[in-house]
């Protein structure tokens, strides 16, 4: 099977998630800008199948906000959600909807990608959080092996 890098998708939906959490607006109202700032910024348009893909993770991450919020918040202990940077959230949130809703993506790519956008996105920080949330919400779930650890790196 043909390896598809969708790290362009994943940022895609980062950014644009991002756009509506900090304007209250709609996917609508800010589809076009996070577009026209990805095309800027790479000098390129995004693929349709890239936005394809973005707009069903942030389509599935609308769709059960309140169930990822939920697992994030168990899984970070001692964080409340409003003290994590809000693209950790994001970034966590798109990640945690591929591992339960996008089976045809290995788990693996799915942390490491997390881990190398929050690395390029958000805080020094970021990253290490980010891959202990997710390492552990795998291994809980069964996904990775107790001894299969990314941090292990």
């Amino acid at each position: 099977m043909k390896s598809i890098n969708r790290r362009s998708a994943r940022v895609f939906a980062m950014e644009l998630l991002y756009s509506m959490e900090i304007t209250k607006h709609t996917v609508g109202d800010c589809i076009e800008g996070v577009l026209a700032s990805m095309k800027e910024a790479t000098k390129k348009e995004l693929p349709a199948e890239m936005k394809g893909y973005g707009m069903s993770l942030v389509d599935l991450v609308q769709e059960h906000r309140a169930e990822l919020e939920n697992t994030i918040s168990e899984k970070a202990h001692g964080w409340d959600l409003d003290r994590m940077a809000l693209l950790d959230r994001i970034i966590l949130c798109i990640a945690l909807t591929e591992l339960q809703y996008e089976p045809d993506v290995p788990v693996k790519v799915v942390l490491e990608e997390a881990v190398q956008i929050s690395n390029k996105f958000s805080t020094a920080d970021s990253s290490r959080f980010i891959n202990g949330i997710l390492n552990q919400f795998a291994r809980d779930k069964g996904m990775l092996a107790k001894s299969d650890r990314s941090e292990d790196k």
